[in-house]
């Protein structure tokens, strides 16, 4: 009787250790999530008006987002206007901003004194800066105005800084 239960125990034995693996093909699941917009100014990376007087030119449209607009140039000038606008992580994590743009005739700036101590780089055509959680850092801008109008937009990406 045992010998005809031997290939019996051996079956059920490998039928344990395949179903003890864990191993699987596929797996589809469904899973609820929310997402949320917000406006420019409570976003994750904010973006928003300064407080100082520059920031008379930049404003939230009404779609919430940050528009720049400033008139009245002068002709074959560069005009420089240190905090425009700010940018803040209200993310839980370090982040590294950059902001990007086209025209020649910006410069933008992270520097804590805006263009104050150094020569606006007008034709460069990116910044970069840390920002850490919390943290608010004024953006200025530098516009050699020939006689054209300038329009243009920027991008800004903020990308989470390594912890390792």
């Amino acid at each position: 009787m045992m010998k005809k239960l031997i290939p019996l125990f051996g079956i059920l034995l490998a039928a344990i250790v395949v179903m003890s693996t864990g191993a699987f093909t596929s797996v589809t699941a469904d899973r609820d999530a929310t997402i949320n917009v917000a406006n420019d100014a409570s976003a994750l990376l904010g973006l928003d008006a300064s407080t100082g007087p520059n920031g008379e030119y930049a404003d939230t449209d009404t779609d919430g987002k940050l528009v720049i607009a400033i008139n009245n140039l002068n002709k074959s000038a560069t005009t420089v206007m240190n905090d425009v606008f700010v940018v803040q992580n209200n993310g839980t994590q370090d982040v590294q901003v950059t902001i990007t743009w086209d025209d020649a005739h910006l410069a933008f700036s992270s520097a804590d004194d805006g263009f104050t101590s150094t020569t606006p780089t007008v034709g460069a055509s990116s910044i970069t800066f840390d920002l850490d959680s919390g943290a608010i850092k004024n953006i200025s801008i530098a516009i050699q105005s020939e006689t054209a109008n300038i329009s243009e937009t920027i991008t800004i990406t903020a990308e989470a800084v390594s912890t390792a």
